[in-house]
C-alpha cells in the first residue's frame, strides 16, 4: 500500500472580469513572469472579482450582493487593502483560515505578522450586515514587490437565495455556508446573489421592501437598494450552474401564485444563462415543495432538459438548525457534502477528491489529455491522494498506479464515490491518469474566451459561408456542432442548421476566413481539438495547421479565421481558446 503523499501546494480561485467572459475559476497556479507584474492598484490585471461588480468608478470598484470577493497572488510580506465606507471582511492568505475584520474603514493590514518573503495569495471576502456593500480601493504591497499572475479554470456556479444561502447567523456568514463551502470543495468559483428575507414573489417577504428575487435577481444591487437600482448585465460573466434555493420566505403566498411565479423566473433566468444546467433545491424545511417541483416539471414539459429538482428531504435534521430555520455551521457543511456530488458532474471536468463520497479537498476538474504525476500535482491532485471522483457523461478515464501511464490501471466511466470498492483496491494509488473526451457523436457549443460568444454559421445554408460568432442562445442550431471522430486524433464539426462541416477552404495563410461546406473528406474539415487545460481547447486544422481564431473581436458577427497557434504564454491566446458545451 502506498502511503499518501505530504507535499502541499496552495490553492486560490479568480476571474477576470473587465472586458473578458471566463466561466469561472478553480484553482490557481502562481506565475511570476515579470510581463505579468502588477501594482495592486485598481485596473491591475492580476486582481480577479467574483460577483456583481460595478467598474464605473476609476477610484472605487463596488459590489452590492453578499459573498463577492476578490483574489489575488503577490510578492513580498506584506498586504494591505484599500475599503471604503464601513462594514466588515474576510480576509486569508494562502488558503488559510478566514480572519474577520470587523467594521473597519481606510487602510486594513491584512499581515500584521509580516509573512515570509515570497509569492503568496491573499483573498477577501465582503463581510456580514445587511448593505453587503465591497467599496474596493486597490491593495497595498511593500516597495518593490507586485501582484503575480494566475492560471484560470473555467467554471463558475451563481447561487440564489435568502438567508440561509447567506450563512446569516453564522459568525462568518458568506463564507462558512452550504454555498460558499459546496464551491470550494468543487474547485469552483462562485456568486451568492442572495439576501436575508427576501421572498421569491413580489409582494411578499419579510422585509419591509417586498421586491422579491423574481425582480431584484436581475438588478446590480442587492434589495438594500431596490427598485432603483440599475439591471445587471449579464454579459459580463457567465455561470455554468445556477443552484436557486427560495421560498422559505413565501409563507403567505397561496401556491398557484409561488408555482406560476418559480415557473416564469426559470424561464428568465433560462434567458440569461441559455446553456447552464439550472438546479432548484427543495428549502432545506420543506417550505413550498410541492408548487416548486411543480414549476421545475412545467420547465421540463415546455422543453427545458437542462433544469433540475434537488430534493433535500432528510438532508438535515433538527440539531442541524440553530433556530430552527437557518443551519449551523456544521450544518453548512452537511449540507454542502450532500450537494457537491450532485453537481460535480457538471463541472466540465473530472473532479478527484481526497476523501470517500466525494468529501475532503477536491483537484481542478480536469480536461481531457494525459496527465502525468508532476502535471496532476499541478492541477492540485497530490500523488497517491484520491479516493473518490465524479466523471461527466460519456467520458472515460483510466487510472493508473505508477507514473507515466504504467502499473495497475482501472478504467472507469461514471462517478466512483470510494475507490476502496474496486477490485484491487485503487484507494490513494493513483500517479497518472488519461481523460478521454469529448464524445464522438455529442453535440456542443463552442465559446470562444476572448469574447464570450459561440461560434455561430451565420444562419446561413449556403455553401462556403464564414463561420462568425455570436451571443450564444438556446435551441439556435446555428450554434450547434456535432463532433465527428474521422480518426487519427481529427474530427469533423458538422454544424447542425446546414448539415455542412467547418472549413478552412484549403487554405495555409494566416488570416484566412474559416467557412462552412458540404461534406468532404479532406483534410480541411479535419481538426484535431487540442486541450490546453482549464476546459479551453484549441481547434487545429490538418490542411494548415493553424487553429480558429476570433481576431480578438468582442463585438457581434465577426468573422473567424485561422492564424498560426498561439502558445499558452501568448497574450492573444484567449482568441484561440475554446469551451466545449454539451448540448446533447
Amino acid at each position: 500500500m502506498k502511503s499518501k503523499s505530504n507535499l502541499c501546494f496552495f490553492t486560490i480561485q479568480s476571474r477576470w472580469v473587465q472586458g473578458w467572459k471566463f466561466f469561472g475559476v478553480a484553482i490557481f497556479i502562481l506565475s511570476t513572469m515579470s510581463a505579468s507584474a502588477g501594482s495592486g492598484a485598481l485596473g491591475d490585471p492580476n486582481i480577479r472579482y467574483f460577483g456583481r461588480w460595478d467598474f464605473s468608478n476609476p477610484a472605487q470598484y463596488m459590489s452590492y450582493w453578499g459573498g463577492a470577493y476578490i483574489k489575488a497572488g503577490f510578492n513580498g510580506t506584506t498586504v494591505k487593502i484599500k475599503v471604503g465606507g464601513t462594514t466588515s471582511y474576510y480576509a486569508r492568505i494562502d488558503n488559510g483560515p478566514w480572519i474577520t475584520y470587523s467594521n473597519v474603514t481606510g487602510t486594513v493590514n491584512l499581515t500584521p505578522t509580516p509573512l515570509a518573503n515570497g509569492t503568496h495569495m491573499v483573498s477577501v471576502a465582503q463581510g456580514k450586515d445587511y448593505s453587503y456593500v465591497f467599496n474596493f480601493q486597490g491593495l497595498i504591497l511593500d516597495a518593490g514587490a507586485t501582484t503575480t499572475a494566475l492560471t484560470v479554470v473555467p467554471t463558475l456556479i451563481e447561487y440564489i437565495g435568502d438567508s440561509i444561502t447567506t450563512g446569516y447567523t453564522d459568525a462568518q456568514a458568506e463564507v462558512s455556508d452550504y454555498a460558499w463551502v459546496c464551491s470550494e470543495g468543487l474547485g469552483a468559483e462562485h456568486t451568492q446573489i442572495a439576501f436575508p428575507g427576501i421572498a421569491l414573489v413580489t409582494g411578499y417577504g419579510v422585509n419591509a421592501d417586498k421586491t422579491g428575487m423574481d425582480s431584484q435577481y436581475f438588478k446590480l444591487q442587492s434589495l438594500t437598494y431596490g427598485s432603483n437600482s440599475p439591471g445587471w448585465d449579464f454579459t459580463k460573466y457567465r455561470a455554468r450552474v445556477v443552484v436557486i434555493n427560495l421560498g422559505q420566505n413565501d409563507s403567505s403566498d397561496t401556491d398557484a401564485l409561488f408555482q406560476s411565479t418559480y415557473t416564469t423566473f426559470l424561464a428568465n433566468v433560462r434567458m440569461k444563462y441559455p446553456n447552464a444546467d439550472i438546479f432548484v433545491m427543495r428549502t432545506f424545511s420543506g417550505r413550498k415543495a410541492t408548487p416548486t417541483l411543480a414549476a421545475v416539471n412545467a420547465r421540463i414539459t415546455a422543453g427545458d432538459a437542462k433544469v433540475h429538482y434537488i430534493d433535500t428531504t432528510n438532508w438535515l435534521n433538527s440539531g442541524d438548525f440553530g433556530d430552527g430555520v437557518h443551519p449551523t455551521v456544521s450544518g453548512h457543511i452537511k449540507a454542502a457534502n450532500l450537494l457537491k456530488p450532485i453537481l460535480a458532474p457538471y463541472m466540465g471536468g473530472v473532479t478527484f477528491y481526497q476523501n470517500t463520497s466525494y468529501a475532503g479537498a477536491a483537484g481542478r476538474p480536469l480536461a481531457p489529455g494525459d496527465y502525468t504525476m508532476a502535471q496532476l500535482l499541478a492541477m492540485g491532485v497530490t500523488n497517491d491522494w484520491a479516493s473518490s471522483l465524479t466523471i461527466p457523461a460519456n467520458w472515460t478515464v483510466t487510472m493508473y498506479s505508477s507514473d507515466n501511464f504504467t502499473g495497475t490501471s482501472w478504467v472507469l466511466t461514471t462517478n466512483v464515490p470510494s475507490l476502496l470498492a474496486l477490485s484491487p483496491s485503487a484507494n490513494d494509488q493513483m500517479s497518472s491518469c488519461k481523460i478521454v473526451g469529448p464524445t464522438d457523436g455529442a453535440v456542443y457549443h463552442l465559446i470562444c474566451q476572448k469574447s464570450g460568444m459561440a461560434l455561430d454559421n451565420n444562419n446561413s445554408l449556403t455553401p462556403g459561408t464564414t463561420v462568425i460568432q455570436w451571443p450564444d442562445s438556446l435551441n439556435n442550431s446555428n450554434q450547434e456542432w456535432q463532433v465527428i471522430d474521422v480518426g487519427g486524433g481529427y474530427w469533423n464539426l458538422l454544424c447542425q442548421k446546414s448539415q455542412m462541416n467547418l472549413d478552412n477552404g484549403s487554405s495555409t495563410t494566416t488570416g484566412t476566413p474559416v467557412t462552412q461546406y458540404p461534406i468532404r473528406t479532406n483534410n480541411n474539415q479535419r481538426w484535431q481539438l487540442l486541450s490546453r487545460g482549464g476546459g479551453y481547447y484549441h481547434l487545429i486544422c490538418q490542411t494548415s495547421g493553424m487553429a480558429l481564431d476570433n481576431g480578438g473581436a468582442t463585438t457581434n458577427s465577426a468573422a473567424m479565421t485561422q492564424w498560426t497557434d498561439h502558445g499558452a504564454t501568448d497574450p492573444n491566446v484567449a482568441n484561440q481558446n475554446w469551451t466545449l458545451e454539451l448540448i446533447r
